[in-house]
């Protein structure tokens, strides 16, 4: 490979990167809030989550919305119950107003199994004075549930 191709091939491509990787490292004035909810996971503290939340914030999820701050800390402690060694990472956070967007990795052990889990997931925040007021959290259940031994299977044939 002589000079040209290496810049080419290689050299641009990071330097691309970088710079779209700039886009999103710009200050994002939420960041303060999302390091609390993070060290609140970390700690396994539903109470410090809770500090997090508006008294009327909504939680959407995959199994349906949770309403009101007293609601989201009873959810939150039952995770922790739930998967007592729960980790996190962000892998990109986007912030736009009063929105902050997190793509993060989730990974710990469920109780009462023997296997560690992964799963990926996106979050959204709405942010007012502060505090989430509503939350929409995605995640990648499929893959989580074959984790956990679920086994996907085609339907059935068609009967007459």
């Amino acid at each position: 490979m002589n000079y040209q191709q290496l810049l080419k091939k290689v050299c641009l491509p990071l330097l691309l990167t970088a710079f779209a990787f700039s886009l999103f490292a710009q200050d994002c004035p939420h960041q303060a809030l999302l390091d609390k909810l993070d060290k609140a996971m970390m700690e396994k503290n539903a109470d410090m989550t809770a500090a997090l939340y508006h008294a009327n914030a909504v939680r959407h999820t995959q199994e349906g919305d949770i309403e009101g701050v007293e609601k989201i800390r009873e959810q939150t402690a039952e995770f922790f119950k739930d998967v007592p060694d729960a980790k996190s990472i962000n892998h990109d956070i986007i912030c736009n107003g009063d929105y902050a967007v997190v793509r993060w990795e989730g990974k710990g052990t469920p109780a009462g199994s023997p296997r560690m889990v992964s799963v990926t997931g996106i979050t959204i925040y709405k942010i007012k004075d502060g505090k989430v007021i509503e939350e929409w959290e995605e995640m990648n259940m499929l893959s989580l549930m074959m984790q956990m031994g679920f086994e996907l299977k085609p339907p059935g044939e068609a009967k007459d």
